[in-house]
């Protein structure tokens, strides 16, 4: 692990592929978020969830669609390395993949631009908001299933099988611990993100979406509480997947191994990132709650939302490392 962190190609690489995944995880959370924020503007007639609400699609529709180019981008790249992979039995997950992914980005897409039209309509329009994050979270696992067989020694898709075959198979990869731990943690850490994403959008788009003052003192803090809670809960799925994973060694290297060395060991180092940083964010996140001028605690917003990538990071890679340890090898790569 020591080598390959300390390769800058192979670190630059994961780290970017790593971006990109954390942003696939938080796109489902995000017209989720939409649609809530809809549900509390319309219950209490407070139009500023609405436009917060829109500002939240347009941003998952940019984030989304990005990540999806470069995931396109380095899927040609591998079947360029093995194109044998669409003429087996790979071709289902991949087509049901991308069939399922088009047809949430459809989705969304409409959502956002009947925003006005359908303005009276307030209860159809949150079903299709609801029923975009649907199909992109199952969108999102079956990209993480097709991940899943691929890069595992362990579950093959049967080569002359029939599609409900194959399909069983691929179904009965994703049936373990090991993916079900990594899957979970990466939404919840996606929806964590959500928060921190919409406060440094807000920003980027102040001087094109202007809608006043008033909009950003609440649109920054409410943004911020969608970040705390996020976090919140992510903190305490990594409690909880630390003492089912790295917790007996890390108990071990603290009585063992001195303090000096103990910071250099980099199992120790993943998880500190990943319980620590989240606590400095949402201290910040807490300062711009609390704040008159929201709009100004831009060193704050960019910090925490910095400190939550790294964190992120950390925890997905404590996370692969600890199931690879202590749970079933099948497991995204």
């Amino acid at each position: 692990m020591n080598g390959l962190l300390n390769d800058p190609q192979f670190l630059g690489l994961r780290l970017a592929g790593i971006l990109v995944v954390l942003t696939i995880f938080a796109v489902p959370s995000l017209p989720l978020i939409s649609a809530v924020s809809q549900g509390i503007a319309k219950s209490q007639k407070k139009s500023f969830y609405d436009k917060f609400g829109k500002q939240l699609t347009r941003m998952c529709l940019i984030f989304g669609g990005t990540a999806l180019a470069i995931l396109v981008l380095a899927i040609a790249r591998y079947l360029t390395i093995d194109p044998v992979v669409l003429q087996g039995p790979y071709q289902l997950p991949f087509y049901m993949s991308a069939g399922i992914t088009a047809l949430a980005a459809i989705v969304l897409t409409v959502y956002f631009k009947v925003w006005k039209s359908m303005r009276k309509r307030k209860g159809a329009h949150m079903a299709l908001g609801l029923l975009g994050s649907a199909l992109s979270f199952c969108a999102v696992i079956c990209i993480a299933m097709l991940a899943n067989v691929l890069q595992s020694l362990d579950h093959f898709l049967p080569s002359l099988g029939t599609p409900l075959e194959i399909f069983s198979a691929l179904v009965a990869a994703a049936n373990s611990t090991a993916f079900f731990t990594f899957t979970s943690i990466g939404l919840i850490a996606g929806f964590a993100l959500c928060g921190a994403f919409s406060q440094m959008y807000l920003l980027a788009r102040r001087d094109k979406d202007d809608f006043g003052r008033d909009y950003y003192k609440f649109a920054m803090p409410y943004a911020a509480k969608w970040a705390i809670g996020g976090t919140v809960l992510q903190l305490a799925a990594s409690i909880m997947l630390l003492t089912a994973t790295h917790l007996p060694m890390l108990q071990e290297l603290i009585s063992t191994v001195p303090p000096q060395a103990l910071m250099q060991h980099p199992v120790v180092m993943t998880w500190a990132f990943a319980l620590i940083l989240p606590v400095f964010a949402c201290v910040l996140w807490t300062f711009i709650v609390m704040s008159a001028t929201p709009m100004r605690r831009k060193v704050s917003v960019y910090c925490a939302g910095i400190l939550m990538l790294v964190a992120d990071i950390s925890l997905l890679i404590a996370t692969y490392y600890g199931i690879m340890m202590t749970m079933a090898p099948a497991v995204i790569s």
